[in-house]
Formats: C-alpha cells, structure tokens, sequence
C-alpha cells in the first residue's frame, strides 16, 4: 500500500512545528482563524504542487512568503511504500519552493538542533543526513515533481521511480479532482460539474464569449448591413449607395478637374502677364509710330479736301457767272418781250422807206406849189416861223426835260451810290454771319457727305467680327476636342470590354482548375470524414458493447478474446450481454488456444481516438489544402485584379477625364454656340443701330441742313430785305426825285404839247389860209392835203423810229451779247458742271482711296490701342485680383517660372476663368460634401470600411473621396465582401470548432456520470441515502443552444459556407442567410448575457435524483433542493468521493494499492452517523478523510483528532503563532 504518511510544517505560515499524521481519517478541530485551512492547503499542495491552485486569497501573501517566510522553514511530507518510508522536503531556494526526495523516514533531528532550533540552511540538513541517507538532486519543476509523485517516468531519471505513489501517465484528474472538492463548498451542479470538468483537465477549456462580442462578433450585423448595402437596389433596380459613391467620385474627380484648370489658368495669367511686359512697351513704340502715320494720313486728306474745295469752289464760281448771264439773257429777253421789240425792230426798220416816201411826197407837194411859190414861201415862211417858234419852244422845253432828266440821273445816281454804300454796308455787316452760316451748311454737308459714306460702308462692314470668328474658331476646336475625347471614350471602353473578357477567361480559367482540385479534395475530405463517423460510432457503441464491458471487467482482453472475435459483429455488438463464469478464463468455449502466434487485431479506444485524431489531421490537412487552393485561387484572383485594374482604372480615369473635358466643352460649346448667336445678334444689332444712328443721324444733318439752309436763307432774306427796303427807299427816293422830274417834264412836255397844238393849230390854219388862197389861186389843194396827211402820217412814224431807235440799238447789243451766246452759255455750263462732276469724283476716289489708307491706320491703331488698353484693363484687373482673396487661395498655384509665349487671352478674361473655377470649385466641394454626407449617411462611425462619417477640415473630405474613389475603382467592396465571407465563415468554423471541442468532454463525462452511478450502486454504506443517480441534460443556456445551432450548421455545411455571396438574395444563398440569422441571434444574446466566457460546465445541465428514506427529490439541478442542509453536505460529499474513486481507479489499471486524501470542511455539518457511514463510504475506496471543523463530537470516528490554536509569540507580543495537538488516536477496525 502507498500513501501520504505525515506532514511536517517547521516555521511555516504561523505553525512553529507540528507534525500530523495522515495515515488515517484525520479531524482538524478549532475556532475560525487558527490556521485549519492553512493546513489543508499544506496536505493539497502535495497533490497539485500548485500554488495558484491552493484557494490562497489574493489579498493575503502568496504561497512562498507565506508558508516559506523564513530561510529554515520547511514541510517534509513522508511517504510510505510498500512499508518503506521516504519524505519529501519542500523548502525555498533562490525565492522559490523546490524539493527534495530522501530515503528515510522523518526524523525530528534531520531539521531541528539539540536547542530546538530548525537548522538554518540546507548545508545543515545536509550535514545532519549524513552518508547514510541518501537525497535526491533538487527538483525545481512543479511538473516534474508531479510526474515523480504519480509515476509518469517520461522524461525523468530512473533515479526518481522509486518515489512514485502510484504508476499513471494519467494521473492529471487525481490532484484535480482533490484540489476542486477542497477548493468547493458550494451546493449547485455547476460545482460538481466543475469538480467533474477540471478533472478531466487541468486547463478547462472554455468559450471567450466576451472574445466574440468584442472581436469576432463585434459590429458584425453592422458590417453585414454595411455589406449588404452596396447591393441593396430600390424599387428602380439601383443600388443607392454606389450612386452615392459615384456621385462622390463625380464630385471629387470634377472638382480636382477644376483645380487643375485652374493652376492652367494660374499659368496662363502669370505667362499673360509676363507677356504684357515685354509687348507692352514695343506697342507703346508703335503705337506713337503708328498714330503719327495716322495724322499725316489725315492732314493729307484735310490738304485733299481743302485742294477739292478750292478747284471746286472756282468751278462753282464759273458755274455761278454762267447762270447769271442766262438768267441776265432771260430776264432781258422778257424785258424786250414785253416792249415787244419786234413789232418796233419792223417799225424801225421802215424808217428809209418811210424818209423816201417823206421826200417823195415833199417833191410833189413842192411840184403842186411851184406855180405858187410866193403863196407857199409866203405861207412856208409862216408855217416855218411857227415851226421854229414851236422848235425852240420845244427845244427849250426839251432842254429843261434835259436838264431835269440830267438833274435826275444825278439825283437818281447819288441816291443810287448811297444806297449802294448802304447795300453794300448792310452786305459787309451779314458778311460774318453768312460766311458761318455757309461754313456751318458746308460742315453740314461735308458731314452728310460722310454719314452717307459710312452707310455705304456699312453695308459691306461685319461687326464683332474678331469675336465672332473667335467662336467659330472655338467652335471648330472644342467639336475637335469633343471628337477627340469621344474616340478616346470608346477606345477606351473597348480596350476595357476587351480587358475584361480576357480577365474574365483567365479568371474561369482559374476558378475551372481550382474548382477540380477542390472537388477531388472534398471527395477525400468525404471519405476521411466517413472513417471518423465509423470509428466515433464503434467508441459510441464501446460503453454499451462487448468492448466496453471487457475493458472493465476482463484486464488484458486484447491479447486474449482481442485476437479471435470479430470486432465489426462481436467486439461493438451491443446485445451480447457478456459475464464471467467459472472455468479457464484463456479458453474459448472450452477449447484453449496457443494465441501468442496470432497477431493483435484488437485497438483500444485510446488508439482508436488516435486513429480519429489521425484521420483528423487528414481532414485538417484537406482543408488546409483547399484553404490553400482558395488561398491560392484568391491569391491568383488578386494578382489577376491587381494586373487588369491596374490598366482598368487608368482607362476609367481616361474615360472619367475625357467625360468631363465632353461635359465641360459640351457646356463651353453651348456657352460659346450663346456667345456666337449673342455676338451675331449683337453685330445685327450693332449694325441695325449704327444704321439706325446713321440715318437719324442724316435725319438730323438732313434737319441741320434744312436748318442751316433756312437759317442761311433767312439770313440771306433778311439781307435781301434789308437791302430790299433801302433799294425800295432808293427806288422811293428815286420815284420821288423821278416823280418831280416827270411831273416837270410832263409840264414841260404838256406846254410843249400845248406849243406843238397850237403851233399845228396854227400851221393849219395857216395852211387852210394856203389851202384857200391857194385853191383861190387855182392850186390842187386836195392833193396837197392828202400829201400833207401822208407826211403829218409819215413824220409822226419817224419820230416814233426817232424815239425807240435806242431800245433796237440796245437789243441788239443784248442780242449780240446775250441772246446769240446762250447756246453757248448752256453748253459752257454743262462743260462745266460736268467738269465740276468729273473734279468731285476724281476726289471722291482720292478721297476714298485716302480714307482706306485713313480706315485702315486707324483700325491697326485702334488694334493697338485695343492692345495697349487690353494691357491697361489687364494689369488694372490683375492689380485687383492680387489683393482678393481668390489671389491668396491660388498663389500656391502661380508658379514663378513664367512660360514665355503668347497667350491670347487677356488677363481679364483668364482671371474670369480663374474666379469661375474657384466659385465652381466652391459650390463643387459643397456639392462633394453634400454628396459625402449622404454618402456616409449609410455607415456609422465604426464600419467596416474604415469610413470616416465625420469631417473636421475639407481636407478630410477630399482625402475621403480619393479613398473612396481607390475604393471603388479597385473594387475593394469584393475584398471586403470576400472578406465578411471568410470572417463569417471563419466565425461559423471557429464556434464550430470551439462548440465541439467544448462538447468533446460529453463522452468522458458521461462515463464519468455512469462510473460514479455504478459505483454508488456497489458500494453504498450511508443509510440515509437509498438512492443516488446523476444525468446530463442539453443546456438550457440561449448562448449553448445558439452555439450549438451553429455548429450542427457548420457540420452540415463546412465545405461549402462562405463561398457564396452573403450579400446576394440567390437561392443558393439560404444557407448562408440561416447562418447570419443564427449570428444575429448570438450577438443578441451575446449583448444580453454578463459573462465573459462560456465554460464546459454550461454545456450542459446536470440533474440529480436523491432518493432519501422515503423522500425521492426527482430530477433537480441543485442539492439544496434534494432535502436539509446536512443531505445536501452528505450528498455532495458522496459525490465528491465517487468522483474522486474513478479518477483513482482510471489513474492505473496495473496497480490500485494506493491512498490519496480527500479535504472536506463540511463534514461537521452532518449527523454522527452519517460522518460515520461517509467516512465508510470513502474509506471502502481507498480515500482517507481529512476535514476541519469547530468542534468535534464523533472524536472515535477519526484515527486522528487535531486540535488548533493560537498563542502568543514569546518572542514578539503582537505576533501569535498556531500550536497543533493532537488528541486522540483511534485504531478502528475500518481504517486498518
């Protein structure tokens, strides 16, 4: 028999020495305090040497300063085997507790001086032993200390086998089992399942539920949705969230778009500027140069005009003289028209005629009178002395009509002079004012002249024609660029087409070859996993089987029945109900049989979980391999993404910039397609209105002329008036004076009339006396009269001749002068006028010709005066701008190296370009955040793309939106859906795994469950207690129920889960989606629960039926329910020592002569005979008692009774020590 014989404590904890033996039941007695526990701990520590697992408070001091807190403080354990004893000295080297065998019994003077003082080191123990005690080498290793107590010889020197308590490589549930019963006093199952669970081994295995719920499971149905909502279509069959995305990527890819423009035209305005500094002061030369050339031009056309105006006004001079002279010829014409001179020319012309006929008849008369000659000289005398009377009266009258004639003509021409003087006077004084009213009408004409010019011109002029043709020209290359960029869109998107079959091929490709390798790994999987069915199935069918009950009751069976039974029909047939009988138990039905030539066919379940963990590593190995395969198809896969998007994304970004330079020049085209119709419409209307101008503008000189000729001929009416009046004052004057003088001369013409009549009066009468003297006489006096008649006729036509011959002289001198020379006069004025035609337009295409000169200067001038103010406009504009905040936002961009080339845009319009950039950039990135914003509005801060949904500077988003555009252009959502797949199915895996490895204890602890029901059934000594049985329930936790689910699922489907989409609604896709609802489930209940981890203890529920007396407790899962406080102590007890006897039975099948001690506290609590039949009960399996109580009132039950107190240190007042006594030592017949 083996056992722990005694226990020595020297200096340690409180206890100063004691030594208490443990061959038998042993009673520690005492009040709370005194150090009871202490000593259990110091038994236990022999079985589990290990301090951790010694129910030390973590308050109180550890295991080494505690009970080794001196350097002479030692606990020897002695051992008996087989008789012989040997200790165990565990003492403190180097601060930790090690060990040491030595082969003697303990002895009190090994350790203590003959002054009762422990020997102070090891070298004195050492002396103290002597050559004949032999000592082993110190033992460090807890572990090794382990193996060396319970017989497990692996690794160890021979020297230390014969220190073994017992012979196992199993052992490891026996100081488990010691140390749990100690460690727990409570009453529920889940303390006998944990005694029961760290039995089976010393690291239970247990679920990190808190592990799932902060990492595994952590965020996972949010990951899901964050998945699931890049799928997710509306009711119009689009995915929302990409068009977020894409809307972000538009944004972001616009707005950078933007910005590169405008660091272009950053560029352009800094090479504009530039360039206005090197032209600006050529042009100024040439402007100076230019504009001179300009006003010679014009000075030539003035010396042009004024040369024209001089030629002409000579011309016109002419023209004028002539239209006088043929109105002078009209007007006298008229004048003689009215004397009708005709009729006098003829009268006048019968004047000879009229003399001869006058002479004739005078000779006649005189032949008539010559007979009477003295009667006529008489009467001729008479007649001629009257006529000379009467021609002297009329000469003298006449002289006075002369003389008032001449008087007259003086009068007449000294009113004449002075009012000429006067004409003249008022002529001079208007002549100032009628030389500018037609300087103001020639102005007015010459402007007329050059208004109806510039109509003429018009008609061919085409206005804005710069920027008219500047739109087409951009017309013409934004439809190139437009062109361009669409060739490159479909180039581009049929390189991509293209990229993507063959990526598409290459990838079924490799999905064909991995999907061949993968099946035939799945067919190997499946026969592997067809062998560890059959196998778990006969180890299902051993407990129950012929198998089963040979390993319990038939040692060595395998050498025996193992190698001629059947192990399919016999060996796991569970009907065979197998006992022993009497007879060779070698032979087979009565025949015996030489078998040692036969092989061993018979395996053991340890081998055959060693073929399972074999066949295990197989499917590991399979799995690993199609891991691999995917693995390496992923791998493939993302070496393939890698390669085409590489040329994908650069083509997607050439399509995404050819679109926007499409949508950008689109909206130039349509701008520039605005500016041309407003530019057309504005040169239409420019044109209208300059016509428009023009003609109100000759409306107003053709009214000014009107005016001015008005004006000119009011001026010239007030002058005529004006002299109007003084020549009808002159001619008044003139009447007057003529009036005088022809009243006078009428007087004098009346007397002379008077004179004449009585003069011919006379002379007739005279002539009568003639006639009658004559005719008295004889003379023909009617001859003679009618001869008179005819010369009285005759003499008064030759003084009508006499008085009008002057008007005929003066015609025909007018005739000569004038009338002759009409023709003439026409002519020469139509010579004339064309002559003045030919002048006007010889000048007017001089004049023309120097006005192109003129138009042209002027337009090259203009141009550079356009130039240098577009210059002056520009830098104005730039001086302006670089004090705007626009400036200080791009100056960044405005690079100080100047390209130095012209750029014809002005300054204006670039820095237009640059403030619509940056108000476009503006509301782009207000648009980008908008669109962020809605974008991220999907996702809460922890998703599992790492979005970030808040933003604290623009930079934030803009750094977003390239992450999200590599995201998206990368399809990084396949990575992450690839991804969740493999966490999920990883997740499913893992509590796959973790739920059948934490269920993989279910056999073992139900044939534990089944030995201690058995066992109970052989041995019963407590007479309380008729029955007692244990069975394991499936757990009523929601967590293992869930767990459990999910492992059957993954069971089922552990090939082929995760390799469809989640996120798809296929109907391939249910399993998957079970799995995720299952997760869900979990991570609810996960959130509800407050525990950490999940142990093997919750996997299942533990039932109890107690039968005591006539009490039957049913199936409950707590002792506190089978009955009073000391039934439940009893029945908790009872099952510690089942327990404890099926890990000591298990522990060594060669060899079961050996005692180990059980420590419980409880046992006090119970009635004196039930401490009896206990202490029976335990004692019949080889388990001695050792338990701590106040008192002690069964002291006989005992061997041994140990009474513990505390007394004061006679060394130190504040210190007390423990003192152990022992009491009674009791040699019953049941502990013998």
């Amino acid at each position: 028999m083996r056992y722990l014989n005694k226990i020595v404590l020297i200096n340690s904890a409180s206890v100063k020495y004691a030594e208490i033996d443990l061959d038998g039941n042993v009673h520690l007695i005492g009040t709370q305090g005194v150090g009871k526990s202490t000593l259990l701990r110091a038994i236990l520590f022999f079985y589990n040497a290990n301090k951790i697992k010694l129910g030390i408070p973590r308050e109180k001091k550890g295991f080494d300063d505690y009970y080794f807190a001196y350097q002479n403080s030692y606990i020897i354990y002695e051992i008996v085997k087989n008789g012989v004893p040997f200790c165990v000295l565990a003492y403190k080297v180097n601060g930790k507790v090690a060990f040491r065998f030595f082969d003697s019994p303990y002895k009190r003077d090994l350790f203590i001086d003959d002054s009762g003082r422990a020997y102070a080191s090891w070298d004195n123990i050492r002396n103290a032993f002597g050559r004949h005690i032999h000592y082993s080498s110190l033992i460090t290793s807890y572990e090794d200390f382990r193996k060396i107590i319970y017989g497990d010889n692996q690794g160890l020197k021979p020297d230390f086998r014969k220190y073994a308590l017992i012979e196992s490589k199993q052992f490891q549930n026996i100081p488990r089992t010691i140390q749990n019963v100690f460690l727990n006093s409570n009453l529920e199952a889940k303390f006998i399942k944990d005694t029961i669970i760290n039995s089976l081994d010393d690291d239970e295995f247990v679920i990190d539920i808190e592990n799932y719920a902060k990492n595994h499971l952590r965020d996972f149905e949010t990951q899901i949705n964050d998945i699931k909502v890049w799928f997710k279509e509306n009711r119009k069959g689009q995915v929302t969230v990409r068009n977020q995305a894409d809307r972000v990527i538009d944004k972001y890819r616009h707005y950078k778009f933007l910005n590169r423009e405008k660091k272009e035209f950053a560029s352009d305005l800094i090479s504009r500027m530039g360039f206005i500094e090197r032209e600006k002061p050529v042009l100024s030369s040439d402007y100076s140069r230019e504009h001179e050339v300009l006003n010679e031009l014009i000075s030539q056309k003035e010396n042009l005009k004024v040369i024209h105006k001089r030629r002409e006004q000579k011309i016109i001079s002419e023209i004028e003289y002539l239209k006088k002279e043929l109105t002078k010829a009209k007007d006298k014409r008229a004048e003689y028209d009215n004397l009708k001179i005709s009729e006098i020319i003829e009268r006048v012309a019968q004047k000879d005629t009229l003399t001869n006929e006058q002479t004739s008849l005078n000779e006649e008369k005189s032949l008539l009178t010559s007979q009477f000659s003295e009667i006529s000289r008489k009467y001729e005398a008479l007649i001629s002395q009257v006529q000379i009377k009467q021609q002297q009266f009329k000469n003298n009258q006449e002289a006075k009509i002369n003389k008032l004639n001449a008087e007259f003509a003086q009068t007449r021409e000294a009113i004449t002079a002075t009012y000429q003087d006067l004409i003249n006077q008022i002529n001079a004084d208007h002549d100032q004012e009628k030389d500018i009213a037609n300087n103001e009408l020639n102005s007015i004409i010459q402007k007329e002249y050059k208004v109806k010019n510039k109509r003429t011109e018009l008609k061919h002029k085409v206005f804005f024609s710069g920027e008219i043709e500047k739109c087409k020209t951009e017309t013409s290359a934004l439809d190139a660029v437009i062109s361009k960029a669409k060739d490159k869109i479909e180039n581009s998107k049929n390189t991509i087409t293209t990229t993507r079959r063959e990526w598409e091929l290459e990838v079924k490709e490799l999905e064909r070859t991995n999907l061949i390798e993968i099946e035939k790994e799945t067919e190997n999987h499946q026969k592997v996993s067809d062998k560890i069915h059959a196998i778990e199935t006969k180890i299902k069918q051993s407990e129950s089987s012929l198998y089963g009950w040979l390993n319990d009751n038939y040692p060595n069976w395998k050498n025996t029945i193992g190698k001629v039974v059947d192990q399919e029909n016999v060996l796991f047939n569970t009907e065979l109900n197998p006992k022993l009988v009497d007879g060779k138990p070698a032979s087979l039905f009565g025949v015996e049989l030489n078998l040692s030539t036969l092989s061993n066919r018979v395996k053991t379940v340890k081998e055959y979980r060693q073929d399972i963990e074999g066949y295990k590593k197989q499917l590991k190995a399979v799995q690993d391999k199609i891991l691999e395969l995917n693995a390496s198809k992923d791998t493939e896969l993302q070496k393939l993404k890698a390669r085409f998007n590489k040329g994908i994304k650069q083509l997607n970004d050439s399509i995404a910039e050819s679109e926007y330079i499409i949508t950008q020049s689109e909206q130039k085209l349509k701008k520039n397609k605005i500016d041309l119709d407003q530019w057309t419409v504005k040169a239409r209307e420019e044109k209208a209105k300059i016509t428009v101008q023009l003609e109100n503008e000759l409306e107003k000189l053709a009214s000014e002329k009107e005016k001015a000729q008005s004006n000119l001929s009011n001026l010239k009416s007030g002058i005529k008036r004006k002299i109007t009046l003084k020549e009808n004052e002159r001619n008044a004057e003139t009447a007057t004076a003529e009036k005088v003088k022809n009243d006078k001369t009428t007087r004098i013409e009346s007397s002379i009339s008077e004179n004449k009549a009585s003069s011919e009066q006379r002379i007739g009468e005279l002539k009568i006396e003639q006639s009658g003297e004559l005719d008295n006489k004889g003379a023909n006096t009617t001859r003679l009269n009618e001869i008179e008649v005819e010369l009285t006729k005759i003499q008064s036509e030759l003084d009508y001749i006499k008085d009008n011959q002057r008007k005929v002289f003066d015609y025909e001198k007018d005739k000569r002068e004038l009338f002759d020379r009409v023709p003439q006069l026409k002519a020469d004025r139509l010579s004339v006028e064309k002559r003045q035609s030919h002048i006007v337009e010889d000048h007017k295409i001089e004049l023309e010709k120097i006005n192109t000169k003129c138009f042209n200067q002027e337009a090259h001038v203009k141009a550079i005066k356009s130039k240098l103010d577009d210059f002056e406009l520009d830098l104005t504009e730039f001086e302006k701008f670089s004090k705007s905040d626009i400036y200080t936002a791009i100056q960044g961009d405005l690079s100080d190296e100047e390209v130095e080339l012209e750029v014809t845009k002005t300054a204006i319009s670039i820095i237009s370009e640059i403030r619509d950039k940056y108000y476009k950039g503006i509301d782009t990135f207000k648009e980008l955040q908008q669109a962020t914003n809605a974008f991220t509005g999907n996702f809460n801060e922890h998703n599992i793309f790492s979005f970030k949904v808040k933003f604290n500077e623009d930079s934030d988003y803009l750094n977003f939106a390239f992450k999200l555009k590599e995201f998206v252009e990368e399809d990084k959502i396949n990575e992450y859906e690839k991804r969740v797949n493999e966490r999920f199915s990883n997740i499913i895996h893992l509590i796959g795994r973790e739920t059948t490895e934490l269920n993989s204890k279910e056999a073992e602890i139900e044939k534990i469950i089944k030995k201690i029901n058995d066992d109970f059934v052989s041995k019963n000594f407590v007479q309380a207690i008729k029955e007692m049985e244990m069975r394991t329930q499936k757990s009523t936790n929601p967590i293992v129920k869930l767990l459990v689910k999910i492992k059957e699922f993954n069971d089922e489907n552990s090939l082929i889960l995760g390799e469809t989409n989640l996120f798809t609604s296929a109907q391939s896709n249910s399993k998957n989606q079970k799995a995720v609802e299952l997760l869900k489930q979990l991570v609810k209940e996960l959130e509800r629960t407050k525990s950490t981890t999940l142990t093997l203890s919750e996997s299942f529920d533990l039932q109890f039926r107690i039968v005591e007396n006539d009490n039957d407790s049913g199936w409950v899962e707590k002792l506190s329910n089978v009955g009073s406080e000391g039934t439940d102590v009893l029945v908790k007890a009872m099952i510690n020592i089942l327990l404890l006897n099926v890990f000591k039975d298990n522990a060594s099948r060669k060899f079961k002569d050996f005692k180990v001690h059980c420590m419980m506290d409880e046992i006090g609590k119970l009635h004196p005979n039930n401490v009896k039949g206990i202490l029976r009960f335990a004692n019949e399996r080889n388990i001695l008692l050792i338990n701590g109580s106040p008192t002690s009132q069964n002291a006989t039950d005992y061997k041994y009774t140990y009474k513990l107190a505390k007394e004061q240190s006679q060394t130190d007042n504040k210190k007390y020590i423990t003192k152990v006594n022992r009491l009674v030592k009791v040699n019953p017949k049941v502990l013998t």
